[in-house]
């Protein structure tokens, strides 16, 4: 073949796809630099194969996506040559060139007067905010608090309290933090809310616990006594953030010291102004204005303002969607909660492995879905363990059904702290596809190699720019008719490693990290992972009223079988 690349040739070539389509990559970044070290996950290997199949005609076998061979750009044009991709011999003409040194891009820095500068003036919401905003406005009409997570850090010391406290105090007057305390408005009846300052700016809250067999280290800077740790942690997760008149508080600290000497950091912040991985990159902020030593993480991305697509063109990338959630919705599906939007009090449970019980997880997914893609897997094993539940209640729903966050930000990106950079993952799995676990993961596999390359993700955020004029009642109307009225059986989202920067926080160090999601009655129900310090973290959510302590337990027993730590 005349026209074949030379292996050095093929090898850049596989550097400028990755660093086109997937990874935002470092200046000098060449084809011997370290992918993972640049941010390749398991979504964006997903998103790697698929580009691979769809430019070599070269379909890489599961066994095959291992770490050694995604590694860098040379393991990877190493690894299509074994499965069959020829080249050409090349000689001193053709001998690898150095990789060109493209500076990458600085995420917030676009053209003006698009970007915030010394000043927050306003800001408008994202595509995916639209929706945020509907289901914030939904939660709390039915009393369910708002649209609010929560990021967790414990910690092995009290932290410096006096110096966070004088942090947050100066917070929102710096630049971009008056989002803290924000508000959405429309400046016209016919025009799109967006984000401007307070009129009244309130303190950011931090409140102060101490339990009451604790030292009471905390009480010295004021803080209120609590009788049971778990209790207290569901108080906070129970409560909402107000909107005011003239100004929103968005987010909420709590400090608190546990009678085993552990401290619990908590950062509470509503979903309108960031998303997950935004609440890991705004306490890397923090803790870098504490005196941590980090790069400063950008605000904002408005690259969004650039789209010019008119609706036309929209339309033609968001009409997939209808059909597709039809398609999703063939077969009923069931959620453990109640059937109409219910005020129950939230709660939740963290298993954190131990690292061999991580690592006996991690070799057990590696199995079903290969060493590298670990999304199918933690997915089943969360259906498995609802669908244990059903059974116990003599219950034989058709199907289970899960709407899953799915991050657009470009991988190896540093921020921005604020707005979602999100769209959604629909999929279902049917009763007989659940009767094994690999069956299961192998199901949600073709799904989401389906959702990739049918490019379903942009279809969802083409409609949700679509939406946008809509009230967020109507809004809502849309997605409960489409869905059924139960939005889905539970919720799930796995994060990667939290913040792996994050090794200390304010003076103290950092023993394990997790996200709290905001999950609503109906589901009722939610299962979320992430990593921290080499260990698997599972937090379980659940509404009052959607499952008793016995069939708590009965699910956890199920879901510990599938990761093989029981």
């Amino acid at each position: 073949m005349t026209d074949a690349p030379t292996l050095s040739q093929l090898e850049l070539r596989v550097l400028d796809l990755v660093r086109d389509e997937v990874l935002q990559t470092p200046p000098g970044f060449s084809v011997s630099s370290d992918l993972f070290e640049a941010g390749l996950d398991s979504m964006a290997i997903m998103q790697l194969l698929l580009l691979l199949e769809e430019h070599y005609s070269v379909a890489i076998p599961v066994a095959s996506v291992s770490r050694a061979n995604f590694k860098t750009a040379q393991t990877i044009a190493a690894l299509l040559v074994a499965q069959g991709y020829v080249v050409s011999e090349g000689g001193p003409e053709t001998a690898e060139a150095p990789a060109p040194v493209i500076a990458a891009a600085p995420v917030a820095v676009i053209s003006e007067p698009a970007k915030p500068e010394a000043k927050f003036d306003r800001l408008p919401l994202r595509d995916c905010d639209f929706f945020t905003h509907a289901f914030d406005e939904m939660l709390r009409q039915a009393g369910q608090g708002g649209h609010i997570a929560r990021s967790f850090i414990e910690l092995d010391k009290a932290p410096d309290v006096q110096a966070i406290k004088a942090l947050l105090l100066e917070l929102p007057n710096r630049f971009p933090f008056p989002i803290l305390t924000a508000q959405l408005k429309k400046p016209s009846f016919f025009s799109l809310p967006i984000w401007v300052p307070a009129t009244n700016p309130r303190p950011v809250e931090l409140h102060l616990w101490s339990e009451e067999s604790s030292a009471g280290l905390l009480l010295t800077h004021g803080a209120e006594k609590f009788q049971d740790a778990q209790t207290k942690l569901d108080d906070i997760i129970n409560t909402s953030l107000p909107q005011y008149d003239d100004g929103w508080m968005n987010v909420r600290f709590d400090l608190v010291e546990k009678a085993d000497g552990n401290f619990v950091f908590v950062f509470s912040w509503s979903h309108l102004i960031m998303d997950g991985i935004g609440a890991e990159f705004f306490l890397l902020e923090i803790n870098r204005l504490l005196g941590g030593s980090s790069a400063p993480v950008p605000a904002f991305d408005l690259t969004d303002l650039q789209d010019q697509r008119g609706w036309g063109e929209r339309w033609k990338t968001a009409k997939v969607m209808p059909a597709f959630f039809d398609t999703v919705m063939k077969k009923p599906f069931e959620a453990l909660g109640s059937s109409k939007l219910s005020s129950g009090r939230a709660h939740f449970q963290v298993i954190t492995l131990t690292e061999e019980q991580s690592a006996e997880a991690a070799r057990r997914s590696a199995e079903i879905s290969g060493p590298l893609i670990n999304m199918p897997f933690h997915l089943a094993c969360a259906m498995r363990a609802h669908q244990r539940v059903f059974t116990h209640r003599g219950q034989k729903p058709e199907s289970l059904m899960c709407c899953i966050p799915i991050q657009v930000r470009r991988k190896g990106t540093r921020g921005p702290l604020f707005q979602n950079h999100l769209t959604m993952f629909f999929c279902n799995l049917l009763a007989e596809d659940l009767t094994t676990l690999d069956s299961a993961a192998q199901s949600l596999h073709k799904q989401h190699t389906r959702f990739i390359k049918d490019k379903i993700g942009d279809a969802f955020r083409d409609l949700m720019w679509l939406m946008r004029p809509m009230p967020p009642s109507l809004h809502m109307h849309f997605i409960n008719w489409h869905m059924k009225g139960k939005f889905s059986s539970f919720y799930h989202s796995n994060t990667g490693v939290f913040a792996p920067e994050l090794k200390q926080f304010a003076g103290a160090q950092v023993t394990n990290a997790y996200h709290v999601p905001s999950f609503s009655d109906p589901p009722g129900t939610g299962v979320f992972t992430n990593e921290k310090n080499g260990r698997l973290v599972l937090t379980l959510c659940w509404r009052e009223g959607t499952m008793t302590d016995e069939e708590r337990a009965i699910f956890v027993d199920q879901l510990k079988a599938d990761l093989g730590v029981a």
